[in-house]
């Protein structure tokens, strides 16, 4: 990787961080886990930066918000390790590249059909459901010892999330290709 195509990622990756954030900020509380914006910068991020880059953004983001910076919902600190919304944010990397690799193209972005672009959105919608519900509920058992069944803990950690992220995942999937565009003259420059 020559030293101008490590700097647009680092640059990329910033600003990643950064939508992010914001993200975390524009939130609905609604109980132990908010509704926020974060996950739709966690699926475009595996689609408009790749796999690799998608997920080292969404690390990058998780390592700073561990230091102290305040980029979480709820803040940021190594005592967020404890809180109940952590295993969302420990599965952004691993959803950002599951977008990025389902959505991989050796004919380059252009061959990506609608169909596929929705599927890579809601497996990566999933898999921040999978990881995090299951550490929402070691939390409220291990750190609150507070015993909660799988329907109620479906009710708290993805249930109410839904209406919201069905409409993340059409607007990822149509923020794509503007998008794109806008990388691609970025990338020419």
């Amino acid at each position: 990787m020559n030293s101008r195509s490590r700097t647009r990622n680092i640059v990329l990756i910033s600003l990643t961080v950064a939508l992010t954030t914001a993200g975390a900020y524009l939130r609905i509380p609604v109980g132990p886990v908010p509704i926020s914006l974060q996950t739709l910068f966690v699926l475009l991020s595996g689609a408009l930066l790749g796999p690799w880059v998608g997920a080292a953004a969404m690390v990058s983001y998780i390592l700073l918000g561990l230091i102290g910076l305040p980029l979480f919902t709820g803040g940021g600190g190594p005592q967020y390790i404890l809180s109940p919304t952590f295993g969302f944010l420990l599965s952004f990397p691993v959803s950002s590249m599951v977008v990025g690799l389902l959505l991989k193209s050796p004919q380059g972005a252009g061959h990506r059909s609608m169909s596929r672009k929705l599927l890579a959105m809601s497996l990566g919608t999933g898999i921040v459901y999978l990881i995090g519900v299951p550490w929402l509920g070691l939390n409220l058992l291990l750190v609150q010892e507070k015993a909660v069944g799988a329907q109620a803990l479906l009710m708290m950690g993805m249930v109410p999330f839904l209406p919201g992220d069905l409409l993340k995942i059409f607007l990822a999937t149509w923020l794509i290709g503007p998008v794109e565009k806008t990388l691609i003259q970025i990338r020419k420059r």
